[in-house]
């Protein structure tokens, strides 16, 4: 079989905090490369209710200004179903003018947004929960952060750290102090190289403090967003399940995204992976069973999940707590879709998932309105063509191109 070759749309994460910083810095931004889905439209929407003005190009987005225009009145901010956005934005709610009210859809204001807002109360903002305690919505009447020391737990979400190290600079001169075990640690690698790409630099001290110097400013005036190893995970997955060699190109080889370990993952289950210029190529070889830690790329945990279906034998996949507050309880659900295909799963604690692989049978797979539970068993379906997933349209969340390209390859071996 030939080499197919499938491409890569931007990041959302590189996306959405794209948009933040670009907010944030005087003059007119150039975003080049950005993903267009459901999350970052909820993100450009949010900043268009707070006067920020972004023109949408062809393959761009440009900020044309900043949240100096920002005016003294109540906004309404719906971030829709999209997690990154309902934290980004409340922490830059905190430092510019008006009455913010910040809410989601249903699914979203049952996220827990808690540990956000206490940490953000720390540094001396005014937040009231319009309904229950420790959820959306909520209402934001400060418009500066007079403290500049915050403290925050880290081991519900590391995008409640990154919205703080995001607005750090116009607070001018921060110091996070985090409590617990800081979880995810990969996206605030992403944060902080932004950061520093945009001119400010943060000291990290091992993930338990961060210190960001005064006097620091966003510069940029144009910015290359980064191709997704989130999407391209579950494109590495059909290849390595089916067994045929697919070249996935606009990846950085050297990625700080934590998205880029499952490709080593891939090589413990048996395929080879060969990294080249802004490319990253794997030779399929089918799936073994594996061990291993999920903590730092657990947007992956659920295409692991359904390759360790089909692989003879148990997986151990640890490191999943924080799959259990995301769009859904993900390892629940994983449990309960994959025991409809037959296979048997263990959560023996709240931090690991056990999977026994072996003869994954057909069957109709509920998404619980959850983008990756579609993208997953997707990649069982390349397989075991008689799945069906119910509400296939939910990946419109963050990648609404998914099943075009995986028809691009998936002509090829059905």
């Amino acid at each position: 079989m030939n080499n197919l070759i499938v491409v890569m749309p931007g990041s959302k994460s590189y996306t959405n905090r794209a948009l933040i910083m670009a907010a944030l810095t005087k003059g007119q931004v150039t975003l080049e490369n950005p993903l267009f889905s459901d999350d970052t439209e909820a993100m450009i929407t949010c900043l268009t209710k707070l006067g920020i003005m972004i023109k949408k190009e062809k393959n761009k987005l440009i900020v044309e200004n900043d949240i100096s225009v920002i005016q003294d009145r109540r906004h309404e901010l719906d971030a829709d179903l999209s997690g990154t956005t309902i934290r980004f934005i409340l922490a830059l709610s905190c430092i510019v003018p008006g009455q913010k009210r910040i809410f989601g859809k249903e699914g979203l204001n049952k996220r827990p947004i808690e540990d956000l807002v206490l940490a953000l109360k720390t540094a001396g903002a005014q937040i009231e929960y319009e309904d229950k305690q420790g959820f959306p919505p909520v209402i934001v009447k400060s418009s500066f952060l007079p403290n500049g020391n915050i403290v925050i737990n880290g081991s519900v979400s590391s995008q409640f750290v990154s919205a703080l190290l995001m607005i750090s600079p116009i607070i001018d001169g921060v110091t996070i102090e985090v409590s617990g075990n800081q979880i995810s640690k990969s996206y605030i690698d992403i944060t902080i190289s932004m950061m520093k790409d945009w001119g400010v630099e943060v000291e990290n001290f091992d993930y338990k403090k961060y210190v960001i110097a005064k006097n620091q400013n966003y510069k940029m005036k144009k910015y290359i967003i980064e191709g997704d190893y989130s999407a391209a995970g579950y494109f590495f997955a059909v290849a390595a399940l089916n067994k045929f060699t697919l070249t996935v190109e606009n990846l950085n080889p050297n990625s700080v995204q934590g998205d880029r370990r499952f490709l080593k993952i891939l090589e413990e289950m048996g395929n080879k992976i060969i990294y080249g210029s802004n490319e990253v190529t794997i030779k399929g070889n089918g799936v073994k069973p594996v061990e291993v830690d999920m903590e730092e790329c657990p947007d992956q945990a659920q295409t692991l999940a359904v390759l360790a279906a089909f692989a003879d034998g148990k997986s151990v996949l640890t490191g999943v707590r924080s799959l259990r507050v995301k769009e859904t309880e993900r390892v629940k659900a994983l449990q309960a879709e994959l025991g409809k295909m037959s296979i048997i799963t263990e959560s023996p604690d709240h931090d690991t998932l056990a999977i026994f692989g072996g003869s994954p049978k057909p069957a109709e797979i509920d998404t619980y309105n959850d983008h990756r539970m579609a993208m997953s068993f997707a990649v069982a379906q390349t397989s075991i063509p008689e799945i069906k997933i119910r509400n296939p349209e939910v990946v419109n969340k963050t990648f609404p191109e998914f099943w075009m390209k995986l028809a691009q390859i998936a002509v090829k071996f059905t």
